[in-house]
């Protein structure tokens, strides 16, 4: 069929790939996700094999410039021309930049690195790391301390990532079909993991598509893996005194992570990525800075006679940084260390965050006020949000010290199998 602007503009996607031809062997492309394209079909002079050959991407190439450029291109096919294999030649002799590895890390050092405090994890999900050992400071990483992510999972097996699987291919080509695939595989194991991906992918994208490095972000017309309900999961004093437990079998760094989890009611990543130099134990104290925060904000979170005990008995290897370490890296095995947990306690169904609630919660039922449980979690919102926050400025340092000591004394008390004291 002969094509018309207004047919073009109008072509409805469909759940496979189209090719419309109209004329002198000019197809328009309409992808899945509704991306058209340009391209021309031709029969190679040389060995009479037949070749398809991108014009460029609707609508920044309209029908008229596309009938234009096909026009030319068939007189040079004619006299001889091979444009798509020139294409392809170019492309290998040159330096491949827009290639989905080169771009993520473009991605990370240009933009997630200077802008938000999350760009390890981004990266992380994308399939690039931190060489620790030529970069002992993160936070000062040149892009060439970027490295491959080189995780395992539990069963020691080095993890796939999307670097090693799409890594040389051009972004361009990379699409909604690809991560789809990408997407259900995480899913399997782990819906709410592939909803974290679906959103790193959706903002890289469409980083990239600001640039004009692709001409449509291939992740907008995709729906999240699954639907994601507020969590309200609170271990019981018997959960919490099995978990407990169970972390003290796990051994260094593990046990002191959990512990510590369960006694400050911290996040996950700041316990685990604790530094030596944010232990005050002449204060009994933990100096979290706000570069480590999620809120931004540096906090202070006081250390009850129980959670100094715990620190008290962290081995400190001689010029380790991190307080937790395997092989002086830090620890990102998180989800090897929620089965270990679930087997040896026995308790299902909850996950590592869930502590911080639990401890919430406890700290209500020890009558604790609203804002000074919201103070112990650096947590802004309710009694401390709006315009009360911006004139609240009180840091409830003795509340928050006393708070956490009756919470200490409480899971002592689950610990030893008194009675507790509510």
């Amino acid at each position: 069929m002969k094509l018309t602007a207004q047919s073009v503009e109008n072509w409805k996607r469909a759940a496979y790939r189209q090719e419309v031809l109209d004329r002198g062997g000019l197809y328009l492309i309409v992808q899945p996700s509704g991306v058209k394209s340009w391209a021309l079909r031709y029969r190679r002079k040389s060995d009479g094999k037949s070749v398809k050959h991108t014009l460029g991407s609707y609508p920044m190439l309209s029908l008229k410039d596309a009938r234009s450029k096909a026009t030319e291109l068939r007189a040079e096919i004619e006299r001889g021309a091979d444009p798509h294999g020139a294409k392809v030649t170019a492309r290998r002799s040159a330096k491949v930049d827009d290639a989905f590895e080169a771009t993520v890390r473009r991605y990370i050092t240009d933009y997630q690195f200077r802008s938000k405090r999350s760009w390890e994890w981004t990266a992380r999900r994308l399939g690039l790391m931190v060489d620790t050992e030529a970069t002992p400071e993160p936070k000062q990483c040149p892009p060439l301390a970027i490295i491959r992510d080189g995780s395992k999972d539990q069963y020691g097996r080095r993890r796939v990532s999307l670097v090693d699987r799409w890594g040389a291919r051009r972004i361009g080509d990379v699409t909604d079909a690809d991560i789809v695939v990408a997407l259900d595989q995480v899913a399997r194991h782990a819906t709410i993991a592939a909803n974290r991906l679906h959103a790193v992918l959706s903002a890289f994208f469409g980083w990239a598509k600001g640039r004009r490095l692709v001409a449509s972000n291939p992740v907008s017309d995709l729906d999240r893996p699954a639907q994601e309900k507020s969590r309200e999961r609170v271990l019981t004093d018997e959960e919490l005194r099995k978990v407990w437990q169970a972390a003290g079998e796990l051994g260094h760094p593990y046990t002191g992570i959990v512990r510590l989890l369960i006694l400050t009611g911290q996040r996950r990543n700041e316990i685990a990525a604790l530094r030596w130099n944010e232990i005050d134990l002449e204060e009994r104290v933990l100096h979290l800075p706000a570069a480590r925060t999620k809120n931004g904000r540096a906090h202070d979170v006081p250390l009850s006679a129980q959670a100094l005990a715990v620190v008290a008995g962290l081995p400190h290897m001689v010029d380790a940084d991190l307080v937790f370490t395997r092989q002086r890296k830090p620890i990102t095995a998180f989800a090897w260390l929620k089965i270990l947990l679930d087997e040896a306690s026995g308790v299902s169904d909850w996950t590592l965050h869930d502590l911080r609630r639990t401890v919430a919660s406890g700290l209500q039922r020890l009558g604790v006020r609203l804002e000074v449980t919201e103070a112990v979690l650096n947590h802004r919102s309710g009694s401390t949000a709006g315009i009360i926050g911006v004139y609240q400025r009180h840091d409830y340092a003795i509340e928050k010290r006393d708070a956490l000591r009756r919470w200490g004394d409480y899971v002592d008390s689950l610990e030893n199998g008194r009675k507790a004291n509510v």
